[in-house]
């Protein structure tokens, strides 16, 4: 009998602990006390680019520069492939990627996103010259090439608008712009404002073509146990949503290009090899 007693209560007390709250991982406290908030980056005009000594600038360094400087501690920004961004963040090399990443379901399985910092289009930009007379024909002409980023949501939204399409896919921006450019690819589907960047820059020989694609979320990822840290990032963004901090930095680089003509924003003409 007084076994059954004390399996009973063991019983309730494990039902009861199940009710209380997690204890909180010490992911938050571990950026405050390294004093440093370690982010990876891609390059990916103008979430992230670089001026010409190096040093890095963008939609998203501003906006990780501003919670560092919340948090009271130095940012610091670790520059790695665009496909090595995910895996990089699981091993634990940095704190959270800041890229214009989106949001997407299966990017999720694996990380744990923050609200969203902004929205963009993904549109397609076009060599004049390959569109002929009807521009919606030659998109969707068999071997039609278009550049694309590699495993992004460029991509995907690529393949199913013009599956007919050959659809070159490069390890970085840069090379999708390259391939554009030098004439490796008769068009590009990228992430606005990129594509409105090469008809600005270009607009003798390309030129927006159609409407979005896709609209896309943009948001920071983080590591799915460091919930601490996950849950102060969007109390962040909430704050600095409310008032107005983060949409100033968006019109600063999304309502224009005047900073442009700052910064080294990958558009060369070099050929690029896409990835195989």
């Amino acid at each position: 009998m007084r076994a059954k007693i004390i399996a009973a209560i063991i019983l309730a007390l494990s039902a009861w602990l199940t009710l209380l709250p997690a204890r909180a991982d010490d992911s938050l406290k571990r950026v405050i006390d390294q004093k440093t908030l370690t982010v990876g980056v891609a390059i990916n005009p103008p979430w992230i680019l670089k001026k010409a000594g190096g040093k890095f600038a963008g939609y998203d360094v501003d906006l990780t520069n501003a919670l560092a400087s919340d948090l009271g501690v130095e940012l610091k920004l670790v520059e790695v492939p665009w496909n090595d961004l995910k895996a990089r963040l699981l091993k634990g090399d940095f704190d959270l990627i800041a890229a214009g990443y989106a949001n997407t379901p299966e990017r999720a399985r694996d990380v744990v996103f923050s609200n969203p910092t902004g929205a963009a289009d993904i549109r397609v930009v076009a060599s004049i010259a390959s569109l002929g007379k009807r521009p919606s024909k030659a998109l969707t002409a068999p071997g039609y090439k278009i550049a694309v980023l590699s495993n992004s949501t460029d991509e995907a939204a690529a393949k199913e608008a013009f599956p007919k399409a050959e659809i070159l896919s490069f390890n970085n921006t840069t090379d999708v712009f390259a391939a554009l450019i030098g004439g490796n690819a008769q068009a590009m589907v990228a992430t606005s404002p990129t594509p409105q960047m090469a008809a600005r820059l270009y607009d003798a020989k390309f030129k927006l073509v159609g409407g979005p694609l896709l609209r896309t979320p943009e948001a920071f990822a983080l590591r799915p146990d460091d919930i601490r840290l996950v849950q102060y990032v969007n109390d962040w963004i909430g704050a600095r949503t409310a008032d107005g901090t983060i949409s100033g930095v968006r019109r600063y680089w999304f309502g224009g290009f005047k900073w442009m003509s700052r910064f080294d924003t990958g558009a060369k003409p070099e050929q690029a090899k896409p990835k195989q």
